[in-house]
């Protein structure tokens, strides 16, 4: 269990959680290095932060691992979309990947037949 001293505030989270993270990192390279990822996956934003390097992105340059942002909203950024417009997309994109998928496995089955 690990318990923050410091106020809560947005944006610069990465500077409280990240040395309990990096000291979990150290004590696994230490302890059992045959356990130490290649990739890190970490709970929060990466270069999609805000500000453009959120916590994965220090504990990342901390620990000398690749790291991966992995948020649980997606926030606005520059040349990312996040509206209507977008996620209208995203249901075509679904919805034409279904098909293909469909497509894919009937003729899949049909060369077996054949």
């Amino acid at each position: 269990m690990v318990s923050l001293t410091g106020p809560c505030v947005s944006g610069f989270l990465a500077f409280q959680e990240v040395p309990f993270l990096v000291d979990v990192v150290q004590w696994l390279r230490q302890k059992e290095p045959r356990l130490m990822p290649q990739v890190l996956f970490v709970d929060g934003n990466g270069v999609l932060h805000h500000r453009g390097f959120g916590v994965a992105c220090h504990l990342g340059v901390l620990t000398y691992l690749s790291s991966i942002g992995v948020a649980k909203k997606l926030l606005q950024v520059d040349r990312l979309e996040n509206n209507a417009l977008h996620k209208e997309k995203i249901r075509l994109l679904k919805n034409s990947m279904s098909a293909l998928f469909f497509l894919c496995t009937y003729y899949s089955k049909l060369s077996n037949v054949m």
